[in-house]
């Protein structure tokens, strides 16, 4: 068993992130998805219908709201907390409500890491 069998992962992808490879790493890592999606708008509705319990913005989002937005949007209206794929993107909004613990990102980043990319 995992030690993330419990996260359920919204996935939002920017245009140009590779979300095939990204949503192998994550299944094959035993982690459960919902998504991907690219707009803003979509991820808060599918934040409504299912309740992630963490949402990882992989590139910006289309529409007008941008990653950081989208992260405090999801927040105050879904109490979920995001990470930026990115780390040092992630690093920049150190200070934010929005950013999910340091364990819960750590676990993810964890996964990523060792699930094998796909053939």
């Amino acid at each position: 068993m995992h030690d993330h069998d419990k996260e359920t992962l919204l996935l939002i992808c920017g245009a140009e992130t590779d979300v095939t490879a990204l949503m192998t790493r994550l299944y094959d890592a035993g982690v459960r998805v919902v998504g991907p999606t690219q707009t803003a708008s979509m991820a808060l509705a599918l934040a409504a219908q299912t309740g992630p319990s963490l949402a990882l913005i992989a590139g910006q989002p289309t529409g007008e709201r941008k990653a950081a937005e989208l992260a405090g949007a999801l927040l105050s209206t879904w109490g979920v907390r995001s990470m930026l794929l990115d780390p040092a993107q992630h690093a920049e909004h150190g200070h934010e409500d929005w950013r999910a613990p340091d364990h819960q990102v750590a676990r993810i980043r964890q996964a990523l890491a060792r699930a094998p990319l796909p053939a």
